[in-house]
């Protein structure tokens, strides 16, 4: 498995231009991942959460690519996305460790998970 070094950054820097916009394509383009079935697309809410202004929004860049994205509102509800080939190997885990560093640092809220309007969370 190629294990290209993640690094976590702020998806707003320069560097990563137009980045978060082809992340989010992608995201729309996905199958199968909102749940079980096929033909399933991510919920829109969670996209357009991903995507919203003035939004504290960091993500995992891997090999010049942005990988995944987490954003945190000002009421500390957090959204977070992993692109398919990237998923089941805990780095939407570790990029939310940052985001909980990073949060608490600079006084936000608690913050607890993003829920798009009509989900039901198990548990």
């Amino acid at each position: 498995m190629n294990s290209a070094p993640l690094l976590v950054t702020a998806v707003d820097h320069p560097s990563l231009h137009g980045q978060l916009d082809e992340f989010l394509e992608q995201l729309r383009a996905e199958r199968a991942c909102s749940g079980r079935g096929s033909g399933r697309t991510p919920f829109p809410a969670l996209i357009e959460q991903l995507a919203a202004p003035r939004m504290l929004r960091l993500g995992v860049v891997t090999g010049g690519r942005l990988v995944a994205v987490a954003a945190v509102d000002n009421d500390g509800a957090a959204a977070v996305a992993v692109l398919a080939p990237f998923r089941r190997r805990g780095i939407a885990n570790e990029l939310m460790e940052v985001v909980v560093e990073r949060t608490t640092a600079i006084g936000y809220p608690p913050l607890h998970r993003f829920t798009a309007p009509g989900v039901r969370l198990a548990g």
